[in-house]
């Protein structure tokens, strides 16, 4: 019966030891997974949200990465499209858009993630509309980027970004200065 006794306490050992590690591989596998559906989302999903800034085109592809309150609520992206923003005098015809992902956490079990992010458009490359050449200035104005707090959530399946908050605003540098965009803190 001593033996018999020992045999199951080795037993039982040895199986919570693999559970446990089971389920830390588990919850690493779907943590991994939402952080890799997150990246992708603010990713493709932000640079797409300048685009429609700066052209004031294909607005509709904003629905696949963001929820429709935000949409409806975001300054920036209502003022671009109402012909308030400081790029509807130029066609802008390229840019280069940067964003730094300083931290992300999405736990396996929650529909809810949190990061940080540093979005950036170094240059715009475009002209003035032919129809306000004497009006404007030859030279697109600078893009304000900045540091945000950004929510997402998980409706129907898909990642979506809920909520973006403005932590520090960052102003490209000019041409003839260094190429270190300034920061500015947000009250």
């Amino acid at each position: 019966m001593l033996y018999f006794r020992r045999f199951i306490w080795f037993i039982a050992k040895y199986l919570v030891v693999i559970c446990v590690l089971l389920g830390m591989l588990s919850c690493g596998f779907f943590m991994a997974l939402n952080l890799s559906n997150v990246y992708v989302v603010l990713q493709d999903g932000l640079q797409k949200r300048v685009d429609v800034m700066l052209t004031r085109q294909q607005a509709s592809e904003l629905n696949k990465y963001f929820s429709p309150e935000f949409l409806l609520a975001d300054p920036a992206l209502s003022g671009a499209i109402s012909g308030q923003s400081a790029y509807v005098d130029y066609n802008i015809t390229d840019f280069d858009y940067d964003l730094t992902i300083e931290k992300a956490w999405a736990w396996p079990w929650d529909d809810y993630a949190s990061c940080t992010v540093v979005e950036r458009v170094p240059t715009i490359s475009g002209n003035v509309i032919a129809s306000r050449r004497s009006e404007v200035s030859s030279r697109i104005p600078k893009w304000v980027g900045g540091r945000y707090d950004i929510t997402l959530a998980k409706q129907n399946g898909q990642w979506r970004i809920v909520g973006m908050k403005q932590i520090t605003v960052l102003m490209e540098a000019d041409d003839n200065t260094d190429n270190l965009p300034s920061e500015i803190l947000m009250p």
